[in-house]
């Protein structure tokens, strides 16, 4: 027995050695061209190792082997190397010998400096390349240059500062400005606990003139969202952007991933997101005047706040606690909007705490709500309806209180709720305000379970491809930030966004006992609807309520709720294909 131990371990050490000897390797892949006779070769250093960049924008995939293939395929084939799991960034990765035909995929399309150590039998890409640089490359970024290098410090007075966009080559992003070239901008803070409680900062900035920031619409008004709370580095906060652009919310902000750099400091991964506000291309409402006496009905822009310093009206929820609604538009209140604002929330409380749920959609739209309610109760955001819980109302008798727009989710799927889904309503960890009195309303929870089945028909498909492209997108830049912020941040985003889409098919499964399993069927006969493009916006009049079925020409579904009359959607420019026509934004 003891003689075969020894004989296979001498046997390994002889296979090992062997390795060990190998001088040259060869890479042969899409970039050269796959060019067999003419293979990228690589000696070993003095430690044994071999190093080399390859660029990978073009094609991630390439074969490597121990044998000079002298342009012949089958010779290459015997000293094939490959991975025995899938290729990550920063991570040795264990090979063996695999004579026969397989291609190596690297992590990502950019430059790669790729390590192979044939003693220990692995492989290891990291970023970083010749340009040397703390930024992945793979994201546009950001340059900002406070006037004097100041400090920001607070989250009420802009500062002057100048900024640059380098697209870093992204497809579809135009670079803004070079190093002797910068725009003027105002940067200040912006957040509650996400300002106080974390090194990494998040901050509002104000451009000089309207313009598209990574191809969203023109504006003077975005925020650089920080995700210090977020281990997943932002994705739940696209996700639930995502989750409230399929069920087909009036507006939701457009948020894009981008690295910054702050006065000379590389400051890790941000999101670049419109922020909420009264404006014909976020939330269409009349804009009300500051102190305005007369046609106060609207427009208004308020949150349900957690914070009791904001300037607010309170209202006493059914358990005695207070509900304070701050209010963003207007910033300043005359009498008559105070007592308008007031006697509104009001209302809504009355009609709940007696269950009159035709009262309370005479007030609130409820289809509305049930779109905001299941964006939430998706990704199980115990926070939603407890802080930065926005409304809107339109001006006119008629109009009703609207949820929205969503913001926020860096509470989803906290503290692993998602294995064990349940209402947010249902013990909540924060106070969810009038959520559990409106699901108490027979007619509110009709909405709820038309929506869901309309959801159901490719929602929760392309939430999941949605997730999967935005961790795609961000997994090289997360392990830059993961080095600037190592306190924070998580380098293996394919295994965070793995965990959510665990979570969210575990939200699906569950809601499904709750409102049913089966999607709608027969949809809109196109006969009903009048299609008509207006700039951005397209228009539909239909002759009853229906679901409308759009499609870019990536195949990517959306589907629309539209009601009898007039309805108005916001779209990027584009091509797009709506009941089997093609229409262009």
């Amino acid at each position: 027995m003891k003689e075969r131990i020894l004989l296979g371990l001498l046997g390994l050490f002889m296979a090992l050695d062997a390795y060990s000897m190998v001088e040259s390797l060869y890479f042969v892949g899409g970039f050269n061209n796959w060019d067999i006779s003419h293979p990228t070769v690589v000696e070993a250093d003095t430690e044994g190792l071999f190093e080399v960049e390859i660029d990978f924008t073009g094609n991630r995939e390439f074969k490597l082997s121990t044998v000079n293939p002298q342009g012949d395929w089958n010779r290459f084939d015997t000293g094939t190397l490959y991975p025995l799991s899938s290729t990550e960034v920063d991570k040795w990765i264990p090979i063996e010998e695999y004579p026969r035909s397989g291609n190596i995929v690297a992590p990502s399309k950019r430059l790669l400096t790729v390590e192979v150590d044939m003693n220990n039998m692995q492989i290891k890409f990291s970023t970083g390349g010749i340009t040397g640089t703390p930024w992945s490359g793979t994201l546009p970024v950001m340059f900002i240059d406070t006037q004097g290098g100041a400090p920001i410090t607070s989250k009420e007075t802009y500062i002057q500062a100048t900024y640059r966009l380098d697209s870093m080559g992204v497809e579809g992003v135009e670079s803004i400005g070079g190093p002797d070239d910068q725009a003027p901008l105002q940067i200040r803070g912006r957040g509650n606990y996400t300002w106080i409680g974390f090194e990494k900062k998040p901050y509002r900035i104000k451009l000089d003139k309207k313009t598209p920031l990574l191809g969203m619409d023109s504006s003077k008004h975005f925020a650089l969202l920080a995700h210090a709370d977020d281990s997943a580095a932002g994705l739940r906060n696209a996700l639930g952007f995502a989750t409230s652009e399929i069920l087909g919310m009036p507006w939701t902000p457009a948020t894009q991933p981008l690295e910054v750099v702050l006065n000379g400091d590389y400051i890790g991964l941000y999101w670049l997101t419109e922020t909420v506000r009264v404006d014909k291309d976020r939330v269409n409402i009349v804009e009300q005047t500051d102190g305005a006496t007369e046609d106060v009905d609207g427009g208004w822009l308020v949150e349900i706040d957690n914070y009791d310093s904001d300037p607010h009206v309170t209202v006493m929820n059914s358990s005695g606690q207070p509900i304070w609604f701050t209010y963003k538009s207007p910033e300043e209140l005359s009498d008559a909007q105070q007592n308008y604002l007031q006697t509104s929330m009001q209302s809504i409380q009355n009609a709940l705490a007696s269950g009159n749920g035709g009262e309370a959609s005479r007030l609130v739209d409820f289809d509305v709500l049930a779109r905001y309610f299941m964006v939430n109760q998706l990704l199980l955001d115990m926070e939603s309806f407890h802080g930065s819980c926005y409304l809107n109302r339109q001006r006119g008798e008629m109009e009703k209180w609207k949820f929205g727009p969503v913001w926020d989710f860096g509470n989803a799927f906290a503290q692993n709720r998602g294995d064990n889904p349940r209402f947010i309503f249902d013990h909540p960890e924060f106070s969810q305000q009038w959520i559990g009195e409106f699901y108490a309303l027979p007619s509110f929870v009709e909405n709820v379970k038309s929506v869901w089945t309309s959801f159901l028909d490719g929602g929760p498909e392309m939430l999941m491809r949605s997730l999967e492209q935005q961790a795609d997108r961000i997994a090289i830049a997360a392990v830059s930030d993961a080095k600037r912020w190592p306190q924070y941040a998580h380098s293996d985003i394919s295994g965070e966004a793995s965990q959510l889409e665990k979570w969210l098919e575990n939200s699906v499964q569950w809601l499904k006992t709750q409102w049913g399993e089966n999607a709608s069927v027969g949809r809109t006969p196109a006969d009903c609807l009048s299609i008509e493009i207006n700039g951005r916006i397209l228009e539909i009049m239909s002759s009853k309520d229906v679901t409308v079925t759009l499609y870019t020409l990536d195949g990517r579904k959306r589907l629309l709720q539209v009601h009898t009359g007039m309805n108005s959607f916001q779209l990027t420019p584009g091509f797009y294909i709506i009941e089997g026509k093609k229409i262009v934004i």
